[in-house]
């Protein structure tokens, strides 16, 4: 009897609790039914930040990494300080050349104005020498014009017997004289003027010396430009932060050579980090901009967030691609292709487990 009984209330526990998983079943189903029907959702969704690649702007050996990744950092704090050796030695090589070329310069200025004030006076000694000649050659003139009248005079007076022929000869002695010395006034002037023109083509050498100074000054300034340059190189041995954020992945280690444009560290700014979501193409009719979308993390179960569509990409993802796919040959299968649709994330400052990189799901509910 007692058999009987167990029997029954095992038959009955068994029914019930087949009702009970079957409507608890039920409404599970009904609610994922409901759910399917009301809402668009992804699993293809990433949480991503705008990230920060920090490089070197000089090359050099790796000497210090002063951070670890995950560390917060502020902007223009040390992050990685690049051997100087080589660097501290060019500057010195630099600053000796401008010193050198500074001493040339002055040299070449002492040189300018020694030969501008040794032409000037080598052409105002030639001027007035030549006005002297002239003045010579004029009073010459003067004196051959005056003689040859008395000599002409005397000479008609002496066919004539009217003068003495010993006068006649003292006059003509006087006018010969006097030709004689037009003639050497005459060379004089020649002479004098001659070293004018070998004192004007001075001139060649104060253009000369003119040009040396332009070509010191012109090479001390190439010179202060190469020093400027190697104390910038010198300064950008330290390499600093450019924004305020966490230190996400350091590539370079103590030892390594690091050159311009090779990141040695990436960093991201916690305040701007999103979600990136990748729905199928049919979905996005029920997307637009401000809708508010749930959020929930893989590596944090039980955590949901919210957020809200900030920008859908008007392309498709696969446009981007490194390799875009190429039917042109006539292979085709038709693949719903995704479109990329950015989401901000809601009390974000509370949150600061969510990191770039890990994946989420996104439901957005249609609009009616």
């Amino acid at each position: 009897m007692n058999g009987n009984n167990t029997s029954g209330l095992a038959k009955r526990a068994v029914v019930v609790l087949g009702v009970v998983l079957l409507l608890v079943g039920s409404v599970l189903s009904g609610r994922w039914l409901y759910f399917r029907f009301t809402h668009v959702s992804t699993e293809a969704a990433y949480v991503k930040a705008d990230m920060a690649e920090v490089a070197p702007e000089v090359p050099g050996r790796v000497a210090e990494v002063l951070v670890v990744e995950g560390q917060r950092v502020q902007q223009g704090e040390l992050l990685v300080r690049l051997e100087r050796d080589n660097l501290t030695a060019g500057k010195a090589q630099a600053e000796a050349a401008v010193k050198q070329l500074e001493d040339t310069v002055k040299r070449q200025e002492a040189l300018l104005a020694r030969t501008r004030k040794t032409v000037a006076a080598a052409q105002a000694a030639a001027q007035a020498a030549v006005e002297a000649a002239r003045a010579q050659v004029k009073k010459a003139e003067a004196q051959v014009e005056y003689l040859e009248k008395q000599e002409a005079r005397l000479e008609a007076l002496l066919r004539e017997e009217a003068v003495p022929k010993s006068r006649y000869d003292e006059v003509h002695a006087g006018a010969e004289a006097a030709r004689a010395d037009l003639r050497a006034a005459t060379e004089a002037l020649h002479l004098a003027e001659a070293k004018l023109k070998e004192a004007l083509a001075g001139e060649m050498a104060v253009a000369e010396a003119e040009a040396g100074l332009a070509e010191a000054r012109s090479g001390l300034e190439q010179a202060k430009a190469a020093l400027a340059q190697a104390r910038w190189a010198e300064d950008r041995a330290e390499v600093r932060a450019p924004i305020s954020g966490v230190v996400a992945r350091i590539f370079l280690r103590p030892g390594d050579f690091a050159a311009p444009g090779r990141p040695v560290l990436a960093m991201y700014d916690p305040a701007t980090r999103y979600v990136e979501a990748r729905f199928e193409e049919t979905k996005v009719r029920h997307l637009q901009v401000g809708q508010e979308a749930q959020i929930t993390v893989d590596a944090l179960p039980g955590t949901k967030l919210s957020g809200t569509i900030r920008r859908i990409t008007p392309a498709a993802a696969q446009e981007f691609a490194l390799i875009p796919r190429d039917v042109t040959a006539g292979e085709f299968t038709k693949v719903t292709q995704r479109v990329p649709v950015e989401l901000t994330i809601k009390d974000l400052d509370n949150h600061p487990e969510v990191v770039p990189g890990l994946s989420v799901v996104v439901s957005v509910r249609k609009p009616r």
